[in-house]
């Protein structure tokens, strides 16, 4: 090792350990101190840059910054001790130290900024450090020789400009923290933040800072969005377990007080718009722990139909991105911890919670869009062809459910196989059944309206292909072609890139049903998924066992299969009437009728059941006690109220999401968790549904006479209704749920767990 080289640590070290020295002392002149901490950043910059690898070696630029947080912490002990008591008789020594502590934060960004400058000079052809690089004008680049880069040395320099920028933003987070007096401005904490996912974003640390300013402001539902970010990559951030936990254990906390955690951070937002947050965090937070607790179907159903009425009403500018990735991550998660310990029944319960659920909005997702593609149909029933130069019949409801539609697209091609492989008579089952369902309706009403071929490509990523970059849950081979250029291999460009010319949104929204429409016909392409595209036709069609395919390419299947979710205009009058009489409504009296409109679909679905498998019900529709059949009470379960005052569940609701019903093998075929029921824990019969003759999943007369018996008196439409349990056990529900092998993918957890809360500055 060259002499200069160390020599020049040496000197460096000195300095750093004076520093630490008058820091732990809490020493009395400020100044002193941010001259010596200025000292020591020029001695570690010049080991740095005189041979890079030796300062990786020492870990030098981590035991710089690990001075500038004891720094920092020093300068919050003198603050502190100001206001907690003393600080009006002395002003002016307070004012004197606020300002030191700036000069500190302000020293200490133009550093990091110098430092990511210089090592886009030094490691010239590095285009992610440039972009950054050129973003910062503090400093003249360096000139002179530049180092010789090898592929090695590249994810050194990149991780170094990854970690510079996740420093930038807490000393900007500090700055607001300390010394804001009145609104908090994070806008610089996040964007260094986003800039550092930018550079890795395979590492889940941008996103777990982001949740340290998400708890700050309030805002539980970006909390939980970061936290699950930060752990669905494949570099997790090692304590955003366990401040996932903290946070959970808050909701809890305030849910048994009777409070809801409503999104403080967003004062904009309509009251049932907070409401629709307060209840999905605390549904997560319950579904987390894997047991089973009174009101989870209630609550499940509050959740997704409030969503499909606040889709309808208004933009949720970006909530249904999150809420979207929130419940794909969650799962994901719950099926990393299940591998750590495969033989847990409350692991195990969790996944199935949070599988369920990701069934239960795709459905609903689907079910808003699919009258907004009917919308588009001419009185002959026909489709004028949608291009780049008729995208403007999309409507405004559809432009705000197709970017999270096709992030879930995505998630149906990756779980798939888990929802196909589901065996027994279980109410997960029957739902993935009907999603399939209407999930081939709605490729049938998209495949109507456009042509591939007449749709312009778009080459770069869209809003939500760059949000999703390094997401664990869509690492698989089938979406490359979200990311990459097929042709070349090479990845798409950003959005805002430099030279990338962004298509017209209405364009952009048109790529986004093509994709999904190619998605559909991936997934028709493999035998085993119950889906299939008919050939010589634009129809995609659902199929059940046993049921010839003659059957479903006649016309009369094919008519059915389209018009699943046509409404009248007496049905929407219907639901307004009934939405006002409802008992309990958690929906006021002037809903409007774009809400009624998705009511009145979910009242036809309900209706379209019956008939299909030979139940007793009645014909008429009849409002059911919430606690029976919550979600047929237009528009929402009346068990919840959307005002302002606290929210507590009854002691009398039953429980829900327990798969008890189920009579099939033991979870990887494992006999020791084939419990035999008990009589006690046998569930009594819901309630009926009504008659679903007229709709598009009414049988013909082949399908009628060769129906199999034992399809008798369970209901497709159990998506929304499941019967009730007074009593509700984990082992029950759980160990009689056969989770196929083939649920597990092959990668491994590579990342650590943590127990507990870190109390440093950096964690929350």
């Amino acid at each position: 090792m060259d002499a200069k080289i160390l020599e020049a640590w040496r000197a460096a070290q000195k300095s750093g350990k004076q520093l630490r020295s008058l820091v732990a002392d809490l020493h009395e002149d400020q100044h002193e101190i941010n001259r010596l901490l200025t000292v020591y950043r020029a001695q570690c910059d010049a080991v740095i840059f005189l041979h890079f690898e030796y300062a990786q070696i020492k870990n030098i630029e981590l035991t710089l910054w690990d001075t500038h947080g004891k720094v920092n912490s020093y300068y919050r002990k003198l603050l502190r001790q100001f206001k907690n008591g003393g600080g009006k008789r002395r002003v002016v020594e307070q004012r004197k130290l606020m300002k030191s502590y700036l000069d500190f934060i302000k020293a200490s960004q133009r550093h990091y900024r110098n430092h990511i400058q210089k090592l886009g000079s030094y490691f010239g052809g590095i285009a992610e450090v440039d972009a950054i690089a050129r973003r910062f004008s503090t400093a003249a680049p360096m000139t002179g020789e530049t180092a010789t880069l090898t592929s090695e040395l590249r994810q050194h320099v990149l991780s170094s400009c990854h970690q510079n920028l996740i420093r930038l933003g807490d000393l900007s987070r500090y700055r607001e923290t300390e010394l804001a007096t009145k609104e908090r401005n994070w806008g610089p904490a996040i964007g260094y933040y986003g800039l550092a996912g930018t550079i890795r974003p395979s590492s889940g640390a941008s996103h777990n800072q982001l949740a340290v300013i998400a708890l700050a402001d309030g805002s539980y539902l970006r909390y939980t969005y970061h936290l699950y970010r930060a752990l669905a990559v494949s570099e997790p951030h090692p304590t955003a377990e366990g401040n996932l936990e903290i946070g959970f254990k808050k909701i809890n906390a305030a849910h048994k007080k009777g409070e809801l955690m409503e999104d403080a951070a967003q004062k904009d937002h309509s009251n049932s718009t907070k409401a629709l947050l307060g209840w999905f965090v605390r549904l997560h937070a319950q579904c987390y722990k894997g047991l089973d607790f009174i009101g989870h179907e209630e609550l499940e159903n509050e959740v997704v139909s409030q969503l499909a009425i606040e889709l309808k009403e208004r933009s949720l500018e970006g909530i249904l991105q999150k809420i979207v990735l929130v419940n794909i991550a969650a799962e994901y998660f719950a099926l990393v911890r299940l591998q750590s310990q495969p033989g847990s029944l409350v692991l195990r319960q969790a996944y199935l919670y949070f599988l369920r659920l990701n069934v239960k909005t795709m459905f609903t997702l689907l079910q808003v869009l699919q009258p907004e593609l009917e919308c588009l149909a001419t009185e002959s029933g026909l489709y004028p062809r949608l291009n780049a130069k008729g995208s403007e019949r999309i409507t405004a409801v559809a432009r705000r459910v197709l970017p999270g539609l096709r992030q879930y697209s995505s998630w149906l091609i990756c779980t798939s196989n888990a929802l196909i492989t589901l065996v027994g008579d279980t109410a997960l089952e029957v739902q993935a059944k009907e999603l399939w369902k209407t999930y081939a309706n709605t490729l049938t009403l998209i495949a109507a309206g456009i042509t591939a071929s007449d749709l312009p490509t778009i080459e770069y990523l869209l809003e939500e292909d760059e949000d999703t970059l390094g997401f664990k849950p869509f690492e698989h081979e089938s979406l490359q072609e979200r990311y990459k250029n097929l042709e070349t291999g090479a990845p798409k460009p950003r959005l805002h890139a430099v030279n990338v010319k962004r298509q017209h949104p209405n364009v952009e929204m048109l790529g986004r049903m093509c994709n999904f429409l190619t998605d559909g016909g991936s997934l028709a392409l493999n035998k085993s998924i119950p889906i299939e595209l008919l050939n010589e036709t634009t129809t995609f069609a659902y199929r059940e066992e046993g049921m010839p395919s003659e059957l479903m390419a006649s016309p009369e299947g094919r008519h059915a299969t389209i018009s699943s979710t046509s409404i009248d205009r007496e049905d929407i009058s219907q639901a307004r009437e009934a939405t006002v009489n409802a008992p309990k409504s958690i929906i006021n009296d002037e809903v409007s009728q774009s809400a009624s409109v998705s009511v009145s679909a979910n009242m036809g679905m309900n209706e379209m059941v019956d008939k299909i498998v030979g139940s007793e019900a009645t014909n008429d529709f009849e409002c059911q006690d919430s606690h029976a059949n919550p979600i047929r009470a237009p528009p929402t379960p009346p068990s919840y109220s959307f005002d302002e005052s606290p929210v507590k569940t009854s002691g009398n609701d039953t429980s829900y999401g327990v798969f008890g019903t189920s009579t099939v093998q033991g979870f990887l075929n494992d006999s020791k968790y084939n419990t035999p029921r008990q009589p006690s824990q046998q569930r009594t019969p819901g309630p009926l549904l009504p008659s679903i003759y007229n709709t598009v999943f009414a049988p013909t007369a082949n399908e009628v006479s060769s129906r199999p018996s034992t399809a008798k008196g369970l209901s497709p439409n159990r998506l929304l209704l499941q019967p009730q349990a007074k009593e509700y056990h984990v082992q029950s529900s759980v160990s009689s749920m056969h989770v196929p092998s083939s649920m597990f993918p092959s990668y491994t957890p590579q990342f650590r767990v943590g127990n507990g809360y870190r109390s440093q500055q950096d964690t929350i």
